[in-house]
């Protein structure tokens, strides 16, 4: 996985949007609830979509996946939940998606916009 070409808008169906910022940030907002496993809350208000902010990295162990670590604020009641994102094509274009469940193969999908 390439995160040099990572920081950028990256979008999906129906104006879900993820802005990968250089130094580690990223903020997101109109992605599909479902497309979060939330472990330790429910997004706010039943939210079908959710908006939120915090820190990206790669994960440690399986260098295809990305960890967005949200902070509390947005949709978050709290800054406990972790989003990943796993790469469904290396490209270019790179195209990620959001994984709730490592058996499942793909999820909402992002694309980074030229």
């Amino acid at each position: 996985m390439d995160t040099d070409g990572l920081p950028g808008i990256w979008t999906g169906s129906g104006g879900g949007r993820v802005e990968f910022h250089a130094d580690g940030r990223f903020s997101m907002k109109g992605i599909p609830a479902e497309s979060i496993a939330f472990t330790w809350s429910e997004p706010r208000n039943g939210a079908t979509r959710v908006s939120g902010a915090g820190t990206w990295e790669r994960h440690d162990v399986d260098e295809d996946t990305l960890l967005l670590m949200i902070d509390a604020g947005g949709s978050f009641p709290t800054d406990e939940e972790v989003a990943r994102l796993m790469v469904a094509e290396d490209g270019p274009p790179q195209v990620f998606f959001f994984g709730t469940n490592v058996d499942k193969p793909y999820g909402y999908e992002i694309r980074k916009n030229s």
